[in-house]
């Protein structure tokens, strides 16, 4: 066998592991459980087995099915079920994921209800993220205003987040505020290219805030005018969403032709897998601590689902435009580790989280900060990159 079809062989091996795990463990986990046919939008406290352990929904978990539900249609294949999946998703967050005047909740009762309004910008852009998708597999005008408008107050109200503090608490940037923001402009761009154009350009010049070149990071939090946060919160790492955001930026710069960019991108992922992976249990933590105390966050060491499937992105997505063979083994390693610890093989879907030994610390498939959305997406996006790679 020619080194070339070995090379085919392999990435054949990992396209079929992740077909297998999206289209037999994942999905139908969703369409048997996730559903609510009742009272409309995804059920998103289900425990191992599908069983709902809480009635209430999130705006952030309900838009983000609907991307999956969306993506896939518009994407991989028309079908009736999974156009009506992603209705039912669109109608829930436009008849009840904001106020009147326009403020966001966070969490609703089954038939819609508010509870509690959202705390920052995260739920808006969610939500506008998911009515471009829509917009995109539905092809509606009207879902096309729904988007824009979306969009435009999701900005509007990450821009003004972290701005207005007391006198002692300076202006901030938060990386998970910019990573969603560039995300749902990626999304708009795909039904109306170009018309976001300054936009992007706006959160990539946030997002360069937070890249460190002195330090070899980027932080999770900074100030607005680029100065470096005392505490904790200014040397708080997260390698999951370092990931994130490094892959955009090479995303970008490929787009945009800018050489540079594209390899500090690469080296900013690099990074981030060699200071965040777990040398002694494998794997990738949660928080880091810059200066090497203990995090605060008393997850930290955890081991997260969402976080690896966006290194199994991040990598993939290197080593699909530049078919360096380092890249190809960086997905491996994060692959090896991923496939052999998240999917619930029994009950399907993947576990949201382990701990610092790899065992599973939380058993249940939905709850507050996880749904059907990270494990579903990272596994689609992997399966589109790696039929581009096959050709």
């Amino acid at each position: 066998m020619s080194s070339d079809a070995a090379l085919r062989a392999v990435i054949r091996g990992w396209r079929d592991r992740v077909h297998t795990e999206l289209h037999e463990r994942v999905l139908p986990f969703w369409v048997r459980f996730g559903l609510d046919r009742e009272c409309g939008g995804y059920r998103d406290h289900l425990d191992r087995d599908g069983a709902p352990f809480d009635s209430k929904k999130h705006i952030g978990l309900q838009a983000q099915a609907l991307w999956v539900w969306s993506r896939l249609t518009a994407d991989i294949e028309r079908r009736p079920e999974w156009l009506a999946a992603a209705q039912t998703g669109a109608r829930f967050l436009l008849e009840h994921a904001r106020g009147r005047d326009g403020s966001v909740f966070a969490t609703t009762t089954r038939e819609g209800l508010p509870v509690q309004y959202a705390a920052g910008p995260r739920e808006g852009l969610f939500t506008a993220t998911a009515l471009c998708e829509f917009a995109k597999a539905s092809g509606a005008a009207s879902a096309l205003d729904d988007a824009r408008a979306s969009l435009e107050l999701a900005l509007g109200a990450a821009r003004a987040a972290n701005t207005t503090r007391l006198a002692g608490a300076p202006a901030t940037s938060e990386l998970d505020t910019v990573t969603l923001a560039l995300d749902a402009l990626d999304s708009f761009e795909r039904i109306a290219p170009g018309a976001a154009l300054p936009q992007t350009r706006e959160w990539l010049a946030r997002l360069a805030l937070h890249v460190r070149p002195e330090l070899d990071l980027l932080l999770e939090n900074v100030a607005l005018d680029g100065r470096v946060l005392d505490g904790p919160e200014g040397r708080l790492v997260s390698p999951g969403r370092w990931l994130v955001a490094a892959r955009q930026l090479f995303e970008h710069a490929e787009r945009a032709g800018d050489t540079r960019g594209v390899e500090q991108a690469l080296g900013a992922m690099e990074s981030a897998l060699d200071y965040g992976w777990d040398g002694d249990e494998g794997g990738l933590y949660l928080y880091l601590d810059r200066e090497n105390y203990s995090p605060v966050q008393i997850e930290w060491s955890r081991k997260l689902a969402w976080v690896h499937g966006a290194a199994l992105v991040a990598t993939l997505t290197a080593y699909t435009h530049t078919h360096a063979p380092r890249w190809l083994e960086r997905f491996e390693q994060v692959a090896d580790y991923t496939f052999n610890y998240f999917p619930d093989v029994d009950q399907g879907e993947w576990f949201a989280s382990l701990d610092r030994r790899n065992r599973v610390s939380q058993r249940f498939k939905a709850g507050p900060r996880k749904g059907g959305y990270a494990v579903a997406r990272s596994l689609l996006r992997c399966e589109q990159l790696m039929a581009q790679l096959l050709g």
